[in-house]
């Protein structure tokens, strides 16, 4: 009887350490194909490596920190395939090319894992019920034109994004021909655009950070899409933009802080936008609107430090109880709108935008008047960029905390004080 205690002793602890793997073991795939279905692979703290398939459920766990470098720059380091009910959690994973690429997969689960000098993050095709969460994508540091996607999203249903962070890849979140996402409480920096929506629908983009990328939000060709709490900023490039919206219909802008852009909302082919709430702050061009359908409204919006508060062509936008700090109107019944109209047409602005120069010229009497001038002139439209109702109260929503930026204080320093020794010496001389 104590031996054959003993061999079930043995026995039970054979297979108990089998989902503890030690680092020493080489053949980590010889390990996920033992793994039964359903079952969970426990790595032990250590250096893996190889390029791994993974054709049924179950999950891989890291025990400590695991670090797995792809061998074969051609291949993802992970490819799942036609399963459900698969996880993998607590990676760090080090590859060249593709980091993760899933194909045909229900229900997956991809969490806290660290993705090191890949070319491209991670790739879903045709799956449902993904769940991304606490990712970082590190790209190779390359132009985002020579880089992958951090996280690329194709034909898939069901998918929510958040808590990650992408740095130098060409676009943070692809998404294309995708249904039902949220994507949240993500960041990306320093890359072509930050979420790239194609042929998509029903799509939730909330509390993320778009900072320091060529276009913070670009929706394409999209259906039913609200952006709602981002902070898009330092979209300063030559083509910059915050959001971008082109040949879409159905969308809601709200609550969105769009601070620091070379134009912060760009129109274009688009119908039934609503842009409510936001902060325009600081952008070369707030709101630029071309061929686009009389359906768009932007109300309860601030516009606060912007060189041009709106543009747009022959068709207009439509502008209703929005603050503008350039307003000069008043109130004289205190309701908190204004009684004269708005005209957020500026003839200097639009070619200052066009000639940065001309910001120099600011406030000199010339441009005071023509700035008057156009107030007057475009006072009795009805439809091209007049909001009807400005308010007078700015206290409607918080305003982004604006840093001042050390390094291009100091060169202005030193250039003043050099234009000014030169000068007193030409005086003297």
């Amino acid at each position: 009887m104590k031996i054959w205690l003993g061999v079930l002793v043995a026995v039970s602890s054979y297979l108990l350490d089998m989902s503890l793997i030690s680092a020493n073991s080489n053949d980590l795939q010889s390990l996920i194909d033992a793994t039964e279905e359903g079952g969970v692979l426990t790595l032990q703290e250590g250096e893996y490596k190889g390029n791994f398939l993974i054709q049924k459920s179950m999950v891989i766990i890291a025990n400590g920190h695991v670090v797995i470098t792809s061998e074969q720059v051609n291949e993802p380091l992970f490819r799942i395939e036609d399963s459900q009910n698969v996880s993998l959690k607590g990676l760090e994973l080090i590859s060249s090319g593709t980091a993760i690429k899933v194909n045909r997969v229900k229900n997956i689960e991809l969490s806290n894992l660290v993705l090191h000098k890949v070319f491209s993050g991670i790739e879903v095709y045709d799956s449902k019920n993904v769940e991304i969460n606490h990712v970082s994508v590190n790209g190779k540091g390359h132009h985002p034109s020579n880089s992958g996607n951090g996280i690329a999203i194709f034909t898939s249903t069901d998918i929510t994004v958040e808590n990650s962070h992408m740095n130098g890849v060409q676009d943070g979140v692809y998404i294309e021909g995708v249904k039902n996402i949220i994507v949240t409480g993500n960041e990306v920096v320093n890359s072509r655009y930050g979420n790239h929506f194609m042929y998509s629908e029903n799509a939730t983009i909330v509390n993320n950070r778009f900072t320091k990328n060529v276009t913070g939000l670009m929706i394409m060709m999209a259906n039913e899409i609200y952006v709602e709490s981002n902070d898009i900023s330092d979209q300063d490039g030559f083509n910059g933009t915050g959001i971008t919206l082109y040949d879409t219909k159905v969308v809601e802008v709200q609550n969105n802080t769009i601070a620091g852009n070379k134009i912060g909302l760009t129109i274009q082919k688009t119908a039934n936008v609503r842009a409510l709430s936001n902060t325009f702050q600081m952008n070369q061009t707030a709101v630029e609107s071309t061929n686009s359908e009389n359906s768009n409204l932007l109300a309860n919006n601030v516009f606060i430090g912007n060189i041009v508060n709106c543009r747009t062509d022959e068709i207009g936008l439509n502008l209703k109880n929005n603050y503008y700090d350039d307003y000069t109107g008043i109130d004289i019944d205190g309701d908190g709108i204004g009684d004269e109209p708005y005209v957020a047409l500026q003839s200097f602005g639009q070619w200052m935008v066009r000639k940065p120069v001309y910001q120099y010229y600011v406030e000199s009497p010339s441009v005071v008047l023509l700035n008057q001038l156009d107030q007057q002139a475009n006072r009795g439209s009805q439809t091209l960029l007049v909001d009807q109702s400005p308010l007078t109260n700015k206290n409607i929503k918080q305003y982004k905390e604006w840093h001042l930026n050390h390094w291009q204080l100091s060169i202005g320093i030193a250039l003043l004080v050099l234009c000014l020794i030169i000068w007193r010496r030409s005086v003297l001389t």
